[in-house]
């Protein structure tokens, strides 16, 4: 039997392995994609895609052409039993970048990552191919794929299982799942056309039957209702059950369906995420319940982390930076976890009077002006913040306040007057951003050369009341304001060395950017 060798081997390509290897093919890395189904998946599945997965399909090159396929900036309607809105979730803040909540169609998700993978060459991936044995090795491992009904074996310096809920390498490990599965079962229904024009998710918050219907691109839509427990048995419904439950709810009178399927959802991480050089990511990792939209989007914020210490792994023989992989994700997982049990638990009460408290609850709240934005801005909603791993806190509690969270993106402006993404501007490497009025009085030409020659490129950064200048490094202007607002003005004069994966590192005194070594140092083991 043939013997292929890779760096990477990735077992699973669906949303998750799809990012991970494009990050990964971006870097020149080579890498194996191996998917047992025909092709990208082509059925909808995740529908809610939120501003820190844009950040990263952005970090690949390709969210200008997925912006255009999506129903951008939707938010949530919260109705009683008796049709009254009761809660609003509108969140206008681009902290990121980029709208906090959007609608998309996964299969169009899925094609467009995996055109963009034909530009590497150093990335292949292989269809119909299923993961029959695994040998686990102290530098390499060993993976035999069956193919059209042939074998091969692949050998790897890391194997990433991306591949679901159901995952055969995470089975293959023996590691197993803690936390929660829940027995009830909804049903949900994709239409390809909807004659509900509203365009933002309605939560009919009804002990008798709750019910979801979250807006797609291009007039699709997706409903999902509870069921009852002599519903539904056998996992169909007829056409008159659904007639019904559309009526019930006043929406599609003629429903043309694409899709319709009974699930049911579980709340539980993987007890350990790596074995030697395997590791689990997204599904295969954690099974975050619907309710929040997270499933996808915590797979995706897998990959980016793993990606960049994948290949600082791979470049440096720096094995040990994958120790904080779990330590900076496992923590955020259940934050999600926990959010959407209570987002579902808003969406179905137990009862009518729970339902009763709960939306008296919320009135309370509406009439007082901090909680209300704290509702309707989504500021629930857990931030991404590593409290360990590879992160070095600061003596000063203020910096404190921003070492571990992911850096904001401003709209940027250069001296040319161009307009961008801040993010346009940071490679694949790590950047030391210097926040300043004068930014070019601060670095000398022996700092940039040394931090150059350890790959980590320094641009200025101005408040939006101060023009850029030209000098012999990169300087923009926060034309956007939102470093001007008060949790970030107060960071002016600082320095942030932020990691790949846009997160903050550390921070340090503009004087005092020799601390900044051992950040580099550490990432290419040579602390």
């Amino acid at each position: 039997m043939e013997t292929t060798n890779t760096d990477i081997l990735i077992v699973g390509g669906g949303p998750t392995g799809l990012v991970l290897s494009n990050l990964l093919g971006s870097r020149g890395i080579d890498c194996i994609v191996v998917e047992k189904k025909s092709s990208t998946e082509k059925e909808p599945r995740a529908v809610s895609i939120d501003d820190e997965s844009l950040r990263t399909l952005q970090a690949i090159g390709v969210v200008d052409r997925f912006l255009p396929l999506i129903s951008r900036d939707y938010g949530s309607y919260y109705i009683s039993p008796h049709k009254k809105i009761f809660a609003i979730i509108e969140p206008s803040r681009k902290k990121y970048g980029f709208e906090k909540r959007s609608g998309f169609d996964q299969p169009q998700l899925e094609a467009l990552l995996f055109q963009n993978l034909k530009k590497f060459s150093s990335v292949k991936i292989f269809f119909d191919s299923r993961l029959e044995k695994i040998l686990k090795g102290k530098r390499t491992s060993r993976a035999y794929i069956s193919s059209n009904n042939k074998c091969k074996n692949i050998k790897a310096k890391y194997i990433i299982a991306c591949d679901g809920g159901t995952s055969t390498v995470r089975k293959a490990l023996g590691i197993e799942l803690s936390g929660l599965s829940f027995s009830e079962r909804w049903l949900i229904i994709d239409l390809f056309e909807t004659e509900n024009k509203f365009r933002h998710t309605q939560v009919h918050c009804d002990s008798r039957r709750p019910c979801i219907t979250l807006p797609g691109p291009n007039g699709i839509r997706r409903y999902e209702f509870k069921l009852k427990k002599n519903e539904c048995i056998k996992g169909t419904c007829d056409k008159a059950f659904v007639n019904k439950l559309f009526r019930d709810k006043g929406y599609e009178m003629n429903p043309k369906i694409r899709r319709k399927c009974v699930y049911t959802f579980s709340a539980v991480v993987a007890e350990k995420w790596r074995c030697s050089n395997i590791f689990l990511a997204g599904d295969a990792a954690h099974l975050v319940p619907p309710f929040a939209g997270q499933g996808m989007n915590s797979g995706i914020r897998d990959a980016h982390n793993l990606a960049w210490k994948l290949a600082y792994a791979l470049k440096y023989d720096n094995r040990k930076i994958l120790d904080s992989y779990e330590i900076e994700r496992k923590n955020h997982v259940w934050q999600m976890i926990n959010i959407s049990i209570l987002m579902g638990k808003i969406l179905a009460p137990q009862n009518v009077l729970t339902g009763f408290i709960t939306r008296f609850f919320f009135s309370l709240l509406s009439f007082y002006g901090p909680t209300r934005r704290y509702i309707s801005q989504m500021k629930f909603k857990p931030p991404p913040y590593l409290k360990e791993g590879l992160i070095w806190k600061s003596c000063e509690k203020q910096d404190n306040r921003m070492i571990g969270r992911l850096f904001p993106q401003p709209l940027v402006e250069d001296v040319k007057g161009s307009q961008f993404p801040l993010d346009d501007l940071l490679r694949d490497e790590s950047t030391i951003i210097m926040f300043s009025e004068n930014p070019e009085k601060l670095v000398k030409d022996e700092m940039l050369e040394n931090f150059k020659k350890r790959g980590v490129q320094i641009i200025g950064l101005t408040p939006e009341w101060m023009n850029p200048v030209v000098t012999n490094f990169t300087i923009v202007r926060d034309v956007s304001k939102l470093l001007s607002e008060k949790e970030f003005v107060t960071f002016l004069d600082k320095a942030f060395f932020i990691r790949p994966d846009r997160y903050v590192a550390s921070i340090a005194s503009i004087g005092s950017l020799s601390s900044f070594e051992h950040v580099t140092d550490t990432f290419q083991n040579k602390a």
